[in-house]
């Protein structure tokens, strides 16, 4: 088995495929700041940690050569499980609960990290060690300030050590084709840091570098209170902006969480709320959606094997944070089975002009299904705001006149 760094064609073959199927789980991916990642260095990418599998799966997406991962450790006490996440450049990384044993082989996988490094590999690593789909962040572990040590002593000499914040924005944690945002934040220079405070004891070092790369994160992302007014302050955020959520007395952001609690006991998506011309454009879709329904009821034929999988796998799990995970996981499996299904039957039984188009309407329509399924939903939406629910409105606009 070769080195992590070396170059795979499989592996880039895998990669094709992959990065295709994590864009089509959202409408849009927004990558910004990239010019803040250092080319002059070993470069340690430390995102917050929301949505799972998928938070590796974006970053991956959003750059052309291999990134390699960490991962918790006890997902690779199957061998086959553990080649197939070496083949992916992911590593285990050990933690307390673990045992004593594992925690003393996390040596051998922090001489992997700083090798790859040192061959120009970037390494990217969920430092808040367990996700959490919620706009803020959990305390941050000290792992990957051990990593950027590490490899600082064995080549900062010759090359600079970086640690880049890294906010991952997402519009919903569950539903797909909804919105993405990525941004790099301003790099730390580890080699730097250390070398302008050389009489700092090494519990200071890991304090203060990991408080500045907490609030590098935290700049990045809609990062709000973990207490009992998250509700309330979230709904503002998304109605007045972070800035109101942060600043807002307390009658302000029970009237957010009494909003946000009637708008979900009611089931309207909060899209739906502060259109201008709602009913315009409640017409302007529907009149869409009729013109389009031939080509979403054929997409719907051509994706049902992997909606109906997917929602089952949905139903059955019990956090929820992996359901669009999972999602992805039946696309990524079952696409190209499928693709190669549908040849055959189209090519078979269709002109061939016919089968050509069917066979390229297949390759998209899980896009065009589940895009049609988010907009459904709004619309329905849209309707039932438009034509009653006064009170929600009326909350609605009280939150809305509260910017701060």
């Amino acid at each position: 088995m070769g080195a992590l760094y070396d170059k795979d064609w499989k592996y880039s073959l895998a990669r094709i495929w992959c990065d295709d199927a994590i864009r089509s789980m959202f409408n849009h991916i927004r990558s910004e700041g990239k010019e803040n990642v250092p080319a002059d260095g070993a470069v340690i990418l430390a995102p917050n940690h929301c949505n799972t599998v998928m938070d590796a799966l974006v970053i991956l997406q959003d750059w052309k050569d291999a990134t390699l991962f960490g991962a918790r450790a006890d997902v690779f006490r199957r061998p086959l499980v553990r080649k197939i996440l070496h083949f992916l450049k992911i590593l285990p990384l050990p933690r307390a609960r673990d045992g004593v044993k594992a925690v003393l082989d996390n040596k051998s996988t922090i001489e992997d990290v700083v090798d790859c490094l040192d061959h120009g590999m970037r390494f990217c690593m969920f430092c808040e060690g367990a996700h959490r789909p919620m706009h803020s962040l959990l305390p941050l572990k000290k792992g990957i300030i051990r990593i950027a040590l590490e490899a600082n002593e064995r080549f900062g000499d010759r090359k600079p050590v970086y640690l880049v914040p890294v906010g991952l924005e997402y519009q919903d944690y569950y539903r797909i084709k909804t919105p993405l945002t990525i941004r790099y934040g301003e790099a730390i220079n580890v080699t730097e840091f250390i070398s302008s405070n050389p009489e700092m004891i090494e519990s200071h070092l890991y304090r203060s570098l990991l408080g500045t790369l907490r609030e590098r994160i935290a700049s990045l992302i809609t990062c709000l209170p973990d207490d009992e007014t998250y509700e309330g302050r979230w709904s503002l955020a998304k109605i007045s902006g972070e800035k109101a959520a942060l600043t807002a007395n307390p009658s302000q952001i029970e009237n957010a969480a009494v909003f946000e609690r009637g708008r979900k006991g009611k089931r309207l998506s909060f899209l739906s709320f502060g259109k201008a011309g709602a009913r315009l454009n409640i017409l302007g879709k529907a009149l869409a959606g009729i013109a389009l329904l031939p080509l979403i009821l054929l997409s719907a034929v051509t994706a049902a094997p992997m909606w109906l999988l997917s929602e089952y796998l949905a139903s059955r799990i019990q956090d929820k944070a992996f359901v669009r995970t999972a999602r992805f996981g039946v696309k990524f499996a079952m696409m190209p089975l499928l693709m190669i299904i549908w040849a055959v039957v189209y090519f078979l039984f269709l002109p061939f002009k016919v089968a050509v188009f069917a066979f390229l309407l297949s390759f998209w329509s899980h896009s065009i299904f589940y895009e049609a399924m988010e907009q459904g939903r709004i619309l329905i939406s849209d309707i039932r705001l438009a034509f009653g629910h006064k009170k929600l409105k009326e909350s609605y606009l009280k939150c809305q006149i509260q910017k701060i």
